[in-house]
């Protein structure tokens, strides 16, 4: 039995037809205009259109690397075609069948199906909404094992919009190593903390974290489809023997944009951009929630730009979608 990713296949019906999009999680990208100088636009269209490295560009791992913790340099980074591309290698490496997988809920739901498709026994837990949309550490340390292979989260998360505190992440990070699981941190939300306070990587908490991100959410520039991963130089090693097996290398031209983005003061001045956009948004979508007399219910985002939304409709929320 396949299980398919029905929530991206319900998502990719509507996302390019629809006027105003409802499901986009991330934030208005710019224009080539807008993020280049006349120089680097014309250095670009002067490029010859090679393979690149299947690892990364050298200039674009250095980037990715000084956004992480001193001890992460570019052996530490694997850059993939997107954070989709990232959350499949690492699934398709770490999980083998009869694995016990946990999967933190709500989320992106693209894992708990390649883990079922893996022939893994996947186990869920869910964020407390009477907790802000935080774990309940008891519950997480009742169900991991010396079975456990992976314990899977998102921070900042998606679609609440809740941050983990660095106690949290630590206390996370002791249970996996108390059974010698590994943590995946899909952390494509990490830098759009509406207060402006960026939280730390996992990779600050635990040796065997990997950590997946890339610049289609925080970062604002989805089309260049570029993601990356952040392990341990074995753990990368290892994932880039699949990888020889999917897409082999990115776009030079993305990465080329990429380096720019991840660069100094470039990548400051997005994710500063983002947090403006957001922190007004969120403050023009609280107004209508609240225009609606108790039609609906949410715990305001600390990042991203998603909220988890509760209604007050006798209605299904897949058949919701289809007629809104």
């Amino acid at each position: 039995m396949f299980f398919e990713f029905e929530m991206e296949r319900l998502q990719s019906l509507y996302e390019n037809e629809v006027k105003y999009n409802l499901s986009d999680s991330g934030n208005h990208p710019l224009s080539m205009n807008d993020l280049m100088s006349e120089e680097e636009i014309k250095r670009i269209l002067e490029m010859e259109i090679y393979y690149g490295y299947t690892t990364g560009d050298p200039s674009l791992l250095s980037a990715i690397a000084s956004w992480y913790p001193d001890k992460i340099t570019s052996s530490n980074i694997l850059v993939t075609n997107g954070s989709a591309e990232a959350n499949f290698l690492i699934g398709w490496t770490l999980v083998e069948p009869d694995d016990e997988v946990i999967m933190v809920l709500p989320n992106y739901m693209q894992l708990p199906g390649l883990a079922k498709n893996l022939g893994a026994k996947v186990k869920t837990i869910h964020l407390k909404e009477s907790l802000d949309w935080h774990l309940d550490l008891d519950e997480l340390e009742s169900m991991v094992n010396d079975k456990t292979k992976l314990i899977s989260i998102c921070n900042p998360s998606n679609p609440t919009g809740a941050v983990m505190t660095d106690e949290e992440m630590t206390s996370i990070a002791a249970i996996a190593e108390k059974h010698g699981a590994y943590i995946h941190s899909d952390e494509v939300y990490r830098g759009s903390e509406l207060d402006g306070n960026e939280t730390k990587s996992f990779v600050h908490f635990y040796d065997k974290s990997i950590v997946s991100c890339g610049l289609s959410k925080s970062f604002a520039h989805p089309g260049l489809r570029i993601g990356w991963l952040v392990a341990s130089p074995d753990v990368i090693q290892n994932i880039w023997t699949r990888k020889d097996y999917t897409t082999l290398c990115a776009s030079v031209i993305s990465q080329e944009i990429g380096t720019k983005i991840m660069t100094s003061p470039t990548r400051e001045n997005i994710l500063g951009r983002s947090s403006k956009m957001l922190n007004e948004n969120l403050v023009l979508f609280q107004n209508w929630l609240d225009s609606h007399n108790g039609l609906f219910t949410f715990v305001p985002p600390k990042a991203g730009g998603m909220a988890f939304v509760g209604y007050n409709m006798d209605i299904n929320s897949t058949e919701f979608v289809h007629k809104l």
